[in-house]
C-alpha cells in the first residue's frame, strides 16, 4: 500500500480472471474486484499481463475507509 495524497492508496493485484481485463468487460472487472477486495475503488490501470500463467497485474487506487 502506498500513500498517494491525503485522499487514496494504491495496491497492486495479481488477477487470475484474464478476460475480464479487455476494455469492453471494465465495468466487471471493476465490480469483481470491488466485491473480492471489499475496497472503494476509484480507479485500475493494468500492468503487465502474463498469458502464459494467465495473470495480469493491476494497480487498484482506492479510497481510505
Amino acid at each position: 500500500e502506498f500513500l498517494l495524497d491525503q485522499h487514496y492508496l494504491i495496491k497492486l493485484i495479481y488477477y487470475e480472471k484474464i478476460e475480464l481485463i479487455k476494455p469492453e468487460n471494465k465495468q466487471a472487472l471493476l465490480n469483481d474486484l470491488k466485491e473480492r477486495t471489499g475496497l472503494n475503488i476509484h480507479r485500475i490501470s493494468i500492468g503487465r499481463i502474463d498469458f502464459l500463467k494467465d495473470i495480469a497485474h493491476i494497480k487498484v487506487y482506492y479510497y481510505e475507509a
